[in-house]
């Protein structure tokens, strides 16, 4: 029997079943028990973070790449801009989800301006509130709060209508404000291909896929529970992004359904140490409702009607 098995049959997984109130399937359960935190008998400790101090001094020697840098072709990006001062409550209560966008050009600026605000080392590219206390800095700081600091998220940008930006996939490089090359610009049909059909996307101007660099959180938390901590990241990244894109004006559209596989086979990461786990798109659009789905409704009550 494999430890894998040995794991899940002592943590009564197989031998029980899902509880009878348990809503999903099992592989949901296994996620839901195998993510959290054990009890522990251990005594309290005498000193508060001495246990977490150790482990973090044990893995200093591993310490990760922090910065991903590809071996594309580079491209600079304008400097971001501050974005216009608008009433914080406004921005909050506009923001909201399209699902109809016209197709329509996006500047870099604003690309510039949506990638640095959302997913930028605006706190700069260390802790300097680390240092200045004689301790290692490790990660930097985003406008939404990361793990352990780790900022193991990484943003894909699909530009399919941008001005001054040549279509393709591109990796935004975060601490540098730069874009480097990843591939060509697949067909818009393929791009609502990976996302499981949603022609959503053949009208955006550009999006972004968020991964994972799992071997981030792998170094620092060898438990499972970071997990977790991947999929609040990339939550906090998906908020921030929309309320950016509100204060500019830019429509916004958030997913996760996608095929897991082809969407790290656009993207070249092997779904292993870096996975893809979101997308965000953004555009213009005037639309709550995906207008196929609009046809297709009428297209239904039509049918209903002749019965």
């Amino acid at each position: 029997m494999s430890k894998a098995d040995g794991d899940l049959l002592n943590a009564k997984l197989l031998a029980e079943g899902d509880p009878p109130d348990w809503g999903w399937d099992c592989l949901s359960r296994m996620f839901h028990v195998g993510t959290r935190v054990p009890r522990s008998d251990a005594k309290e400790e005498a000193i508060p973070y001495l246990g977490y101090i150790n482990h973090c001094a044990s893995v200093s020697e591993r310490i990760p790449q922090d910065e991903l840098l590809l071996d594309g072709r580079v491209m600079s990006l304008p400097s971001p801009e501050p974005i216009d001062d608008i009433d914080f409550n406004t921005t909050l209560s506009k923001r909201a989800t399209c699902r109809a966008f016209d197709g329509h050009a996006i500047s870099l600026q604003q690309v510039a301006n949506t990638l640095w605000t959302t997913f930028g080392a605006v706190h700069g590219s260390s802790r300097q509130d680390l240092v200045e206390h004689g301790m290692q800095s490790v990660g930097y700081r985003r406008t939404s709060p990361s793990g352990g600091s780790m900022q193991s998220s990484e943003p894909y940008l699909v530009a399919l209508n941008v001005t001054d930006l040549p279509p393709a996939i591109y990796h935004y490089r975060s601490i540098r404000h730069e874009l480097s090359y990843v591939a060509p610009m697949p067909s818009a049909d393929s791009i609502c291909k990976v996302l499981c059909n949603q022609t959503i996307a053949k009208d955006l101007a550009f999006g972004v896929f968020i991964t994972s660099r799992f071997d981030k959180l792998w170094w620092k938390y060898p438990h499972s529970r970071a997990y977790r901590v991947a999929l609040m990241d990339v939550g906090c990244l998906l908020q921030t992004f929309q309320l950016v894109c509100t204060a500019q004006g830019i429509q916004s559209w958030p997913t996760g359904y996608f095929v897991d596989a082809e969407a790290d086979a656009l993207l070249k990461v092997d779904g292993v140490r870096e996975s893809t786990l979101f997308f965000l798109g953004a555009g213009y659009g005037d639309g709550s409702v995906a207008r196929d789905a609009i046809v297709a409704m009428k297209h239904f009550l039509g049918q209903i009607e002749r019965l």
